[in-house]
Parts: structure tokens; sequence; C-alpha cells
């Protein structure tokens, strides 16, 4: 692999050293809550009700939301009512093809088109 001769390398020991010591303790963190919660069985047992509780909490908070958005929406859509059209009939045979355009020439059109303006976007 060819590199170019104006380009300095810098030393990433230092970083990498740093990145092994946070790799070394998060295993170390990880081993010691393991062997913690292995020796005190009712902590855990106490962590996972605690789990269940939250996770249930959400679930009831989660089912009283829906309930109150569905209770909303039933007089938002008795003020806004129902719309339809009267005396109106739609056929298949009232449906027209659409007839293709070629978007370069539409494009090269626009850009022959000049009306003076120097900023085409303005109104």
């Amino acid at each position: 692999m060819a590199e170019a001769k104006n380009v300095k390398k810098a030393g990433t020991k230092l970083s990498a050293a740093g990145l092994l010591l946070i790799a070394v303790g998060t295993i170390a963190v990880i081993a010691a809550v393991a062997l913690f919660l292995f020796y005190n069985p009712d902590v855990l047992q106490n962590l996972l009700w605690i789990l269940l509780i939250v996770i249930a909490a959400i679930v009831v908070i989660a089912i009283v939301v829906w309930i109150a958005m569905a209770l909303l929406a039933i007089p938002m859509y008795a003020m806004r009512g129902e719309q339809y059209q009267e005396n109106v009939d739609y056929s298949l045979d009232d449906v027209e093809s659409v007839k293709e355009k070629d978007s370069a020439k539409e494009a090269e059109e626009e850009e022959t088109a000049d009306n003076g303006d120097d900023y085409p976007g303005r109104i």
C-alpha cells in the first residue's frame, strides 16, 4: 500500500493502553457484581422484583395513555363530523391516462425560459 511522503504517523500506544485498561476494568466490574450476587442471592431476587415492578408500571402507564387517547378521540370525531360528497358518480370510464413527459426535456425548457429575474425561486 503506497503512502504519501508528507504523511506523519502519531503513536497510538497510550490510547491503546487506555482502551485495554477500560476493557479489563469493565470485565473486572462485571465479575465483581456477578460474584457479589452469587454470594448474596437475596439481593438478586430483590433486584429482579424491582425490575418486574418497573416493567409492570411501564405497561400500566402505556395502557392508561392509550385509553386516554381513545377517549379524547371520541369528542374530536364528534365535533369534526363526517364529510362526503352528494350527487357524485365515479366511474372507471372517466379515468384518463397520464401523458408521459420527458423530464430532461422539461428541465432544458425551464433553463432556456428566462423571465429576467435573477432569483427564479422568488415570487
